[in-house]
């Protein structure tokens, strides 16, 4: 009995050790298995990012001896990846697309684009992943830039010199065919309705054909500053004539310093033009007195060689007290005179009877 109680006990130990053990190992497989969850959570929570750039493409080829027809100056660059990367390579701009025509012969050839500058975390794609381009045998030849504007929109009574471009010339380059189709080079001109005055612009330079249409080619100058010269149509000297404001003309005279001007404007104004009323207010004015006047403003006259000018104004009532003035002395000194005669008279016959006696 003893012997089986003591076998009891140590199987109870045995037992108890067995499953330590189990619960150690299982506790440790899921420790591992939380552990290895995390991670993969821990993974899937960094924040990622998407971008699309324009990425200049860049043409590998003989620029001394052809030309590319027909490629895109620019490709669409699509990237992703963490937002650490993606927002490097937006600022950064390292990203470089090209597509190399070197060996290729003059025609129509479809290339690969490719890309440089991608970090390798990045996933990234490109569009279009293929051009299509033609290559030819470069050509040159210059042109004069022709000016073009709406001349309805210059205001009336002015008008436009001959506007001027610099550079004067520009050189255009292509395939001969395209060259040959090219009969000048066209600047337009944006003006504003009712434009008045001289003004440059930088303008955009286009060649074009004998319909006006667009040519194909690669200009020296993208653009050019162009000026246009705007003045006053005619011009004409005119004398000034008083109109009285507050007042009858009969009552003033009035002259003017200077007596003529010249006026600026539309031609047919000018031609049927030989003097202008200028108004004058003469309220107020009782004795002579020299006023600054304004000239009038007239439809086709745009303006004057000055814009004011003195008026010396003379109330004609000054003039007929100088008269009445002139007419008093001039009788008291008749009135004067007859005295004297008749004194003279008397004296004489007085004379004349005493020598009688």
């Amino acid at each position: 009995m003893k012997q089986f109680g003591q076998s009891k006990i140590v199987n109870l130990v045995i037992s108890l050790i067995i499953a330590i053990l189990l619960s150690t190992y299982v506790l440790s497989t899921k420790s591992t298995v939380s552990t290895t969850n995390g991670s993969n959570n821990f993974s899937t929570l960094v924040p990622e990012k998407k971008a699309t750039l324009n990425v200049g493409l860049n043409l590998q080829f003989d620029k001394d001896k052809y030309v590319v027809i027909n490629a895109p100056e620019t490709v669409k660059v699509g990237i992703e990846g963490s937002v650490a990367l993606v927002s490097a390579a937006q600022s950064r701009n390292d990203i470089q697309a090209s597509a190399d025509l070197r060996g290729l012969t003059p025609g129509k050839h479809t290339v690969d684009v490719a890309l440089r500058g991608v970090n390798a975390s990045l996933t990234s794609t490109i569009n279009p992943q293929k051009i299509t381009v033609t290559i030819a045998e470069k050509t040159s030849r210059t042109f004069p830039i022709k000016v073009n504007y709406a001349s309805s929109k210059i205001a009336s009574g002015y008008t436009a010199s001959e506007p001027t471009a610099d550079p004067k010339t520009i050189t255009v380059t292509g395939p001969k065919a395209n060259i040959d189709a090219v009969t000048s080079i066209v600047a337009q001109l944006d003006l504003q309705s009712g434009t008045k005055e001289t003004l440059t612009q930088a303008v955009k330079l286009v060649a074009v054909d004998k319909n006006g249409e667009a040519v194909e080619v690669k200009l020296n100058h993208d653009s050019a500053n162009v000026t246009l010269n705007i003045a006053p149509e005619d011009s004409k000297k005119v004398t000034l004539t008083a109109n009285v404001v507050n007042g009858d003309s009969d009552d003033y005279r009035i002259s003017f310093d200077p007596k003529t001007v010249t006026a600026y404007g539309s031609s047919d104004i000018l031609n049927a033009m030989d003097s202008i009323k200028v108004p004058v207010d003469v309220a107020n004015i009782n004795d002579k007195e020299t006023i600054k006047v304004a000239l009038p403003n007239i439809d086709g006259i745009v303006h004057y060689n000055t814009a004011n000018v003195s008026a010396t104004v003379t109330p004609r009532n000054d003039n007929n007290t100088s008269s009445t003035s002139s007419s008093s002395t001039s009788s008291s000194s008749t009135s004067s005179a007859d005295t004297s005669e008749n004194d003279q008279d008397q004296t004489s016959s007085s004379e004349e009877s005493s020598s009688s006696n």
